[in-house]
């Protein structure tokens, strides 16, 4: 118990140190690159917690939950902004509540994903099914227009 309340701390610590960093990097990075960051983070995250199956590591493991919470940090301070700018402002409530639905109603629906492929596969089929899903996550954002922009756009 005392080394999961650990490695969720970690956690904690990856999304404080995203957000108070997100300021600075953004000063010398293009905006497309922090948007990328976060599903970055959340590849490189599963990847580590991946190998700690075979090299069974708390800081290992440790380093990816850092992941977990540093790059999505960045992502959403990023998208967010970036959200709030190109969205009409009569429609700026609607959109970031279909976001918060759409997000928040993917969770259960993962879980039970990852349920049946644990179930009938193990926990390492598991981890490496999220592993491609963060992967195919980062190339969507990759290859999308987002991943270009250098400065967030003109108001809406």
């Amino acid at each position: 118990a005392a080394m999961v309340g650990l490695v969720f701390g970690v956690y904690g610590i990856g999304m404080i140190a995203g957000a108070f960093l997100a300021k600075p990097l953004a000063q010398y990075l293009p905006l497309g690159v922090l948007i990328a960051v976060g599903p970055l983070g959340g590849f490189i995250g599963s990847l580590l917690v991946l190998t700690s199956v075979a090299v069974p590591s708390l800081p290992l493991v440790g380093l990816a939950f850092f992941c977990f919470g540093f790059g999505p940090i960045l992502w959403t301070i990023n998208t967010t902004s970036l959200r709030q700018v190109i969205t009409p402002q009569p429609m700026l409530g609607r959109v970031s509540a279909l976001l918060t639905l759409a997000t928040s109603g993917a969770r259960p629906i993962g879980a039970g994903i990852g349920l049946l492929i644990a179930s009938l596969s193990g926990p390492e089929a598991c981890l490496m099914a999220s592993a491609f899903c963060f992967l195919l996550q980062l190339l969507i954002i990759v290859v999308s227009p987002a991943a270009r922009l250098r400065d967030l756009p003109a108001p809406v």
